[in-house]
């Protein structure tokens, strides 16, 4: 028997756990990049969760464990390097799910969940970010109606971009 998936909003003693989830979700990503990179990518990560003033934190629970989460960041402006980068849209990042519990569908319910949660608060579009280290995530985007958004594309380095897609959220 299947055990249902809960989502829900985050509590605020949460926040770490959430932290240790995206940390062992995107661990298969570490050796794509040196590994001072990484560990300020990882530090970084886990500060925004902790500490960032953000709309939303999400969780995905299953027998009484979470097993994965997501954030949703206000619109921004960023600047990465000498690039600036405007997004004029609420972003869903850093969607985690535990490599375990990875066929249980988790990912997908967080993405609805956000999906919603944009809707509820009045936005008209959600959007995120992903690279090509992620082929399965950016091919669940876009079978989900994520288009490419390179508005708010960028390159924290020569040689690795971070590809901008955005979604219509109907109000109807």
């Amino acid at each position: 028997m299947k055990t249902e998936i809960k989502i829900r909003l985050a509590q605020q003693e949460e926040r770490e756990a959430m932290a240790e989830v995206t940390r062992a979700s995107y661990r298969e990503y570490a050796g794509s990049r040196e590994p001072e990179y990484w560990d300020r990518y990882e530090k970084d990560t886990r500060n925004t969760i902790l500490t960032d003033k953000l709309l939303a934190r999400l969780v995905a629970e299953m027998d009484s464990r979470i097993i994965g989460s997501a954030i949703i960041c206000a619109p921004y402006e960023w600047k990465i390097g000498e690039q600036i980068v405007k997004n004029p849209y609420p972003e869903m990042r850093l969607l985690a799910v535990l490599p375990e519990y990875r066929n249980f569908k988790a990912g997908a319910e967080l993405i609805t969940a956000c999906e919603e949660w944009v809707k509820a608060n009045g936005f008209d579009y959600l959007t995120l970010h992903t690279t090509n280290l992620m082929q399965k995530a950016k091919a669940m985007y876009e079978r989900r109606g994520y288009q490419r958004f390179s508005d708010i594309d960028f390159t924290p380095s020569p040689d690795f971009t971070v590809f901008g897609y955005k979604k219509s959220i109907s109000r109807s």
